[in-house]
């Protein structure tokens, strides 16, 4: 082999290892912008998941604000309730007495 061959080898060579540097890096660079709108895509996805859970748990506060009374009120209503109850209780058993029991 002569200087020649020898030097047209290494030509051939780094002519090789350019281009697979050059496809390597190309690669390199589609996948990094791949990586990156996919986290881009993630992030803006979370930010809209965390939106909608913000907009329902409002929504669940405020059907909850709304629902809720507080103790006198819900001791007036058992006091009214059991007063219905009473009138209902007495109204059979004097309806009961009256018709001598029949019913």
């Amino acid at each position: 082999m002569n200087t020649e061959e020898l030097g047209r080898g290494f030509r051939i060579g780094g002519i090789l290892v350019n281009f697979m540097t050059i496809v390597l890096g190309m690669a390199a660079a589609y996948f990094l912008t791949i990586q990156s709108l996919k986290v881009e895509l993630a992030a803006k996805a979370e930010s809209a998941v965390v939106e909608m859970l913000d907009r329902k748990l409002t929504g669940f506060e405020v059907i909850l604000k709304q629902g809720v009374v507080d103790k006198e009120e819900f001791y007036r209503f058992s006091r009214e309730l059991e007063a219905r109850l009473a009138r209902i209780e007495y109204y059979l058993t004097d309806q009961a007495g009256e018709d001598g029991g029949k019913r």
